[in-house]
């Protein structure tokens, strides 16, 4: 029997974040996933030009051509959650699975401008040890308070679950919001912010649930909106 071709799972990052941030899922994984964990386009410090989140989406339409498959699902947290969405939306025939993490889908004002003084506060060298570069994070957040996803949700058709943080205010119900909008889409809340790093274990288990449902069925899923 011929031997069957490993699927691939993109690992996104927050923009506060780098791809290192992923490692306990990376290790998680069954053999037959591979994980691919790639920087943001625009966020990597030696990237020339500044986040767009048009452009980062766009940017994973080279996954296909360099691993030989003709689909793959994202995971995302934060704003890799929303580059993902983009791309579900733009591609549906190649994305096959989408599993957001809360997603930044339109955040408010008032919460960005807040995250924003503390980040003007934050030293650069702190940042600079965990990989992320100040200048584009607030490159990054200035573009989150013009985002405008339009009928992003609607369009995408692959099965998909949003995971919500219970530490996160409001979290849940926004989470519900964007699966309404969705074709195929259901909820399910985690405990701590971000989750998949307050606790890897029960993240680890959603996530790997969620693979072996589209492994299983292949991607095919009830609609189910939770």
């Amino acid at each position: 029997m011929p031997e069957r071709p490993q699927q691939i799972v993109v690992l996104l990052h927050d923009m506060s974040d780098s791809p290192l941030g992923w490692q306990d899922q990376v290790v998680a994984l069954p053999p037959d996933w591979r994980p691919l964990t790639p920087w943001l386009r625009g966020m990597k410090p030696t990237d020339r030009e500044d986040f767009d989140l048009q452009a980062a989406a766009d940017a994973l339409g080279v996954v296909p051509l360099e691993y030989g498959v003709d689909s793959f699902v994202i995971c995302g947290v934060g704003l890799g959650a929303t580059v993902a969405l983009r791309c579900a939306a733009d591609s549906p025939d190649m994305v096959r699975g989408l599993l957001l993490v809360t997603p930044l889908i339109a955040p408010p004002g008032p919460m960005l401008a807040m995250q924003r003084a503390a980040l003007r506060m934050t030293p650069r060298s702190r940042l600079a040890a965990r990989n992320v570069d100040k200048d584009r994070l607030l490159a990054a957040m200035d573009m989150l308070a013009g985002i405008d996803l339009d009928d992003a949700p609607e369009a995408v058709t692959c099965p998909s679950l949003i995971v919500s943080s219970s530490d996160q205010r409001g979290g849940a119900e926004q989470a519900r919001q964007l699966a309404g909008r969705m074709q195929r889409a259901r909820t399910v809340p985690l405990a701590g912010l971000p989750p998949q790093k307050a606790d890897p274990q029960a993240f680890n288990t959603v996530l790997l649930d969620f693979l072996a449902s589209l492994d299983e069925q292949g991607g095919e899923q009830a609609d189910t909106r939770g």
